[in-house]
């Protein structure tokens, strides 16, 4: 500050130069100070996201925040770390790849670095099949030389070469550089022939596969096949030409469907039906050459990269393991079998494959073993997941056993204890019920020929939960001590072996016929009389007992008890077929007397009449079953009773006041889990669950609360998830009206956000992008009934002034991958929906009954069209108007008469 003083004071030229300097240098000090401080936030900020990912591996977001806050830090070890991290724990996403090997392609300069990037792309290509990442790998390996180029392009094509839809871009990519190896030649040099078949054979692949523009290499093709071959093979390669453009015909519309689908699921059943038919096509001849494996592979990494989850994207797995098991090269499978096993981690079956594979490629102990490791370090999603996994693994080593080792013994022994005690100490009492000691008891009966042994591991196994009372336990017992020679007459095996089958009666509860089954099997054989009288007695007694309880649990769980109730004004067929019966006596024979005639006709025509009225009944009533008049009244009144008594009264207010509607859930709703969730907002009286409503797509419940506070605080929380879907909940009415409770009409608060990214699609996520703007009341995000959402949300402000802040920064806002678009919420006016007729549908009756057109199919059509004949009679009708007609005369025109 002095020497600026001094500048002003002196009025010379260099002080004002180094007032300038001075402050200058002010400047660059703070802005060194703010980088400073920047540079602390950023390591404060590693540090907080370590710790989240310390305490949740599996933080997707908090990972990539983590190695985009230590690339702003130009820490690019620690950045490598954390990619590496990031990689080994889960599945990287295709935009994730792609910023990875962009930045180390830019940093690789070195001979050594090319191993290196080959690495990174082909675990790239275990996670997801993505053009832009083959083609940043066509790119690398062009600009590498030709020899390790070739060589890189050859994994690509292996890829991704036979892709109806990207294949020709690849192998542009080999002729290219091809192209250019042979330009570098001279005329004289040796390698000049053998190079233009490389360039010829590129072209002959590019014509013989299905590939979209795949035509444009014909041309070029004929030239140069011409040059260096006869006709003979231009004209084999030309029908190979026109298979593959019949194929390619064949398969285009659904790579046309997939370009215009966007919902996972759909695309996913297009891609079943693409298989399908590829499937087809590669058992007819001609298509022979078109390379339909190939196909399939290409079809199975696009649809389980773009579209498949949970069980489909495991049963596309599989198939796509399977087929490459049938179809390919030992390394074409283990690679497929990398690839399933990062794209679904937690399921044993790609894990088992993997292991299965590297032992018939005669793998050593140690590689199987630690595939089994890298498994267990995933995690298994389910405790039957966990054992089928360490089953399989057991029975390789077992496979792997010389029994008369005692060291290949000691170690398949404890290999045995290793599994089940890492069972137990993850999943805890699920554990308890477990096949894995079952396993390890036969093969100590069996192959180690150790029965005590096996015998202490089936009391060790009756130690856990209920096992002792199950019967698929008791009974492998039984018949493994009954092989070993335990049951010698007369000898002390036969009585122990009686003792063992008296225990496991006694034990044994969920299903005892099998052991009673299996011990008097045994008396026969070697019991005295009193043995085998004591068996049937014990054995009679124990299955009777269960028998009773078996019937009463399924009477009540199947309303059985109510059976035995007398059933009251109740019409029975026999009773139907008696009055037909006597209608039929009636009207048959002769009449004999007059008064007999006078009776019969008498009540022909009270019957007749009862017809005429009930027809003229008919055409007023709204309702949809026939009644006489005493009937229909008697009806009536009890309903106005029924509907009096149950109107009537605070009860009934109060009680559809304290009623909660549920709809909206899953088919199959788990009832304890929907009770729990509901009990949240207050006491439950009760709670009726109607599953599998197709109406309401899905299950529906009425759960009543002790007040009305709790129905209003449960609607507060509508659209809560449950099981994966959001549950609708609203008030209870009788009167069944529909009401919508968002506003019709604009809100200047409210925003309307379309071209969601899926994954963006979180209240979370929402709220990061809009709160800086101002304060939110509420973040909505629509969604489809199953709970998958739209890429819609509704975004609401306090004031109008936030909203339309927000209006202006957001809308055009990249997120993700889309560009949002935003405006106010303004729903357009609904239509007037009144009902109108139509040409062709059917008018409803005033009071919202029964259509009168439903009755139609029970009247002849020929009383539905009008008669241009004359009448019985033989005069001309004249008129429209005709007279009711009664039994008679439907049943004279039956009988033709």
């Amino acid at each position: 500050m002095a020497i600026v003083e001094d500048g002003v004071r002196n009025d010379s030229e260099e002080d004002n130069e180094i007032e300038v300097y001075v402050e200058e240098d002010d400047a660059d000090q703070d802005s060194d100070d703010s980088d400073d401080d920047d540079e602390e936030v950023s390591e404060r900020k590693v540090l907080d996201l370590e710790s989240q990912i310390a305490d949740d591996p599996y933080n997707y977001n908090a990972h990539v925040e983590l190695i985009q806050t230590l690339w702003s830090l130009s820490e690019l070890d620690k950045w490598r770390f954390a990619f590496d991290r990031f990689q080994q724990t889960m599945l990287l996403r295709p935009e994730h790849w792609l910023l990875r090997l962009q930045t180390e392609e830019t940093l690789a300069h070195s001979a050594q670095s090319i191993e290196f990037m080959a690495d990174l792309f082909n675990q790239a290509s275990y996670d997801c099949y993505s053009i832009p990442i083959l083609n940043l790998w066509c790119s690398w390996a062009m600009s590498i030389g030709t020899e390790d180029g070739r060589a890189q392009i050859e994994e690509v094509l292996k890829r991704a070469g036979s892709d109806p839809f990207s294949g020709k871009l690849f192998w542009e990519a080999r002729l290219e550089l091809e192209k250019t190896k042979l330009q570098s030649l001279g005329e004289d040099h040796p390698d000049l022939k053998s190079q233009k078949q490389h360039v010829l054979w590129v072209l002959e692949e590019v014509v013989s596969r299905p590939l979209l523009r795949g035509d444009e290499g014909w041309q070029p093709f004929e030239e140069m096949a011409l040059e260096l071959k006869d006709q003979t093979y231009v004209d084999k390669v030309k029908k190979q030409h026109e298979a593959a453009l019949e194929y390619l015909h064949k398969i285009t519309p659904f790579e046309d469907k997939l370009l215009i689908m966007e919902d996972p699921a759909e695309k996913a059943q297009i891609y079943l039906e693409y298989i399908e038919l590829v499937k087809e096509l590669s058992k007819q001849d001609k298509y022979l050459e078109c390379d339909s494996n190939s196909i399939l592979r290409v079809l199975y990494e696009r649809a389980t990269t773009q579209c498949a989850t949970g069980e489909v994207l495991h049963d596309l797995l599989f198939e796509y393991a399977k087929h490459s098991q049938q179809n390919s090269s030992r390394m074409t499978t283990r690679r497929v079998l990398e690839a399933c096993v990062r794209r679904c981690p937690s399921k044993h079956t790609f894990w088992t494959l993997k292991m299965q594979q590297a032992e018939h490629e005669e793998a050593d102990f140690d590689e199987i073993k630690s595939i089994l490791e890298i498994a267990l370090s995933k995690g298994m999603e389910s405790y039957l997941q966990a054992e089928s996994l360490w089953m399989s693994y057991l029975e390789f080593c077992r496979r792997r056993t010389d029994f008369d080792k005692e060291s290949d013994v000691d170690r398949l022994r404890r290999t045995f204890r290793l599994a089940w005690d890492s069972l137990g100490e993850t999943w805890g009492s699920e554990a308890n019920d477990c096949e894995l000691p079952l396993f390890w008891a036969h093969v100590e009966y069996k192959r180690m020929k150790d029965p005590k042994q096996g015998k202490e591991i089936f009391e060790e196994i009756f130690k856990y939960g209920e096992n002792i009372t199950l019967c698929k336990y008791w009974e492998p017992l039984l018949q493994l001590e009954s092989e070993r020679g335990a049951g010698v007459e007369g000898g002390a095996g036969e009585q122990r072996l009686r003792e063992l089958h008296r225990r496991a009666m006694r034990c044994v509860r969920d299903y005892p016929p099998t052991i009673a089954r299996l011990w008097q099997n045994f008396e026969r054989l070697y019991g005295h009389l009193d043995n085998v009288t004591q068996c049937a007695k014990l054995s009679n007694d124990k299955v009777k007992e269960w028998r009773k309880n078996y019937h009463a649990m399924r009477d009540k769980m199947t309303g059985g008890a109510q059976k035995g109730k007398p059933v009251q004004n109740k019409k029975t067929k026999f009773d139907d077929k008696k009055k037909i019966k006597d209608k039929q006596q009636l009207g048959k024979g002769k009449r004999k007397s007059g008064d007999e005639d006078g009776e019969g006709s008498g009540v022909k025509r009270r019957k007749e009449s009862e017809m005429d009225v009930e027809v003229k009944v008919k055409e007023n009533d709204t309702g949809g079953v026939k009644r006489s008049l005493d009937e229909d009244k008697e009806v009536k009144d009890n309903k106005r009773q029924r509907t009096d008594s149950s109107s009537s009264g605070p009860l009934s207010a109060g009680r559809e006041a304290c009623t909660l509607f549920v709809s909206n859930l899953d088919f199959k709703v788990n009832e304890q889990n929907l009770r729990d969730k509901l009990s949240e907002f207050g006491d439950i009286v009760s709670l009726r669950v109607k599953a599998g409503v197709k109406a309401f797509g899905g299950s529906i419940c009425y759960c009543q609360y002790k007040t009305a506070e709790s129905v209003e605080e449960a609607i507060k929380h509508d659209r809560t998830p449950l099981d994966g879907r959001p549950m609708f909940l609203s008030k209870y009415s009788v009167n069944k009206s529909k009401s919508f409770k968002y506003a019709t009409t604009a809100e200047r608060n409210k925003l309307f956000v379309r071209n969601l990214p899926y994954d963006k699609c979180t209240k979370e996520d929402l709220t990061k992008v809009f709160d800086k703007y101002g304060t939110l009341k509420d973040v909505r995000i629509v969604t489809f009934k199953d709970g998958k959402p739209k890429g819609l949300a509704y975004i609401e402000y306090e004031d109008e002034a936030s909203a339309s802040e927000a209006l202006k920064q957001t809308d055009g806002l990249q997120l993700g991958d889309r560009k949002l678009q935003v405006a106010v919420s303004e729903p357009p006016p609904k239509p007037n929906t009144a009902p109108t007729p139509t040409l062709g549908q059917a008018k409803r009756d005033a009071a919202g009954g029964m259509r009168r057109t439903q009755l139609s199919s029970f009247i002849p059509s020929v009383l539905q069209k009008p008669s241009t004949s004359k009448a019985s009679n033989g005069q001309d009708n004249g008129h429209e108007d005709k007279k009711p007609l009664t039994n008679t005369d439907f049943r004279n025109m039956l009988l033709n008469k």
